[in-house]
């Protein structure tokens, strides 16, 4: 078949996931919980809401897995479920609770909603490139990342600067920050554009004061675990929420280090977050919290080894469960002399 011409069926159409997602909360999703996620992008155009009975039937789920599911990127503060009051009572009524019955939009951090990335046309990169202050800012950003701008960069940078509503001065630092850590990746800095953004940062002065307690913490936690890399987005989201999350201190948090590193090679940072939840959960804040929730534990141990340590022969044998005499018969015997 020579000379063939090949066309789609339909026009090509895609679901655009967020970096900060996949880095920092699809690793922690289950199957389930991807699926509904998914579905939910790819029907967020749509004008009606999403029903969560509408994905029950199209992942041959029930309601309440579904529900389930919502509320795992709800807690990552990726959705917001709104609550129908037809629905909150007819589920009340078929199954004693009330379900999430739709979902009403997607945020990307707790309390901040993600802006629509531009796109832009050649033409459009002209017209940006002619503007005075723009202009400047890109040749500012070509200085810092040593190369020319491509358009996916100038996309990147407007971005930042009119939909992140950054000043000149922010975008300046945000750069020197960027490239001071080795990072000239334009997908780096906008990443970090949008951490700062829902942290609510507007000026240098604030990021510069987040970035080097950001740099302090997590450099402390890499070396604790005996990590000589950069952080990766997951282990610094791990940092974030042991400090934020959990509210620990740094020296509990170092002990949970030391404590993984001496258990396992392998999985340091899922181990030490397991013992610093459990510690949160129990109201640990300080080192001396440790020692009572240790000693606890040794207490409430302490009976079962015990009794572990009667063979296990002697466990139910009548002739062998008769504790020794301390009578002194030699005594005995000179008395009866």
């Amino acid at each position: 078949m020579k000379n063939a011409s090949i066309q789609l069926a339909s026009p090509l159409e895609v679901t655009v996931i967020p970096n900060m997602v996949i880095d920092q909360v699809v690793p922690e999703a289950n199957e389930l919980q991807l699926k509904v996620y998914l579905y939910i992008l790819r029907h967020q155009t749509d004008s009606d809401q999403i029903q969560v009975s509408q994905m029950a039937d199209f992942f041959n789920e029930t309601e309440k897995e579904i529900s389930r599911a919502l509320r795992f990127w709800e807690q990552k503060g990726i959705l917001v479920a709104a609550q129908d009051n037809t629905a909150q009572e007819a589920n009340k009524t078929v199954s004693g609770q009330g379900e999430s019955s739709r979902v009403q939009q997607l945020s990307y951090e707790t309390g901040f909603t993600l802006p629509v990335h531009p796109r832009l046309s050649r033409n459009e990169v002209q017209q940006l490139s002619k503007d005075r202050e723009f202009s400047e800012l890109m040749f500012l950003a070509e200085a810092f990342i040593g190369r020319p701008l491509t358009a996916r960069d100038v996309e990147s940078l407007l971005f930042i600067k009119e939909n992140l509503c950054f000043s000149s001065e922010l975008v300046e630092y945000l750069l020197e920050y960027c490239t001071s850590q080795n990072k000239k990746n334009f997908k780096y800095v906008e990443s970090v554009a949008v951490s700062w953004a829902s942290q609510g940062i507007t000026t240098p002065e604030e990021a510069k004061e987040q970035s080097q307690r950001h740099s302090k913490q997590v450099y402390f936690v890499m070396n604790a675990l005996g990590k000589k890399s950069d952080p990766t987005a997951t282990e610094t989201a791990y940092i974030n929420r042991w400090y934020q999350e959990y509210g620990l201190t740094q020296e509990v948090i170092g002990e949970a280090c030391r404590r993984t590193v001496l258990a396992t090679d392998k999985n340091r940072f899922q181990y030490a977050d397991k013992i610093l939840r459990s510690w949160s959960q129990a109201g640990v804040r300080s080192l001396e919290d440790i020692a009572k929730a240790d000693n606890a534990y040794t207490q409430k141990k302490a009976p079962a080894s015990r009794r572990s340590a009667q063979p296990a022969y002697a466990a139910n044998n009548p002739f062998l469960q008769h504790t020794q005499s301390d009578t002194d018969y030699a005594s005995l015997e000179k008395l009866l002399q």
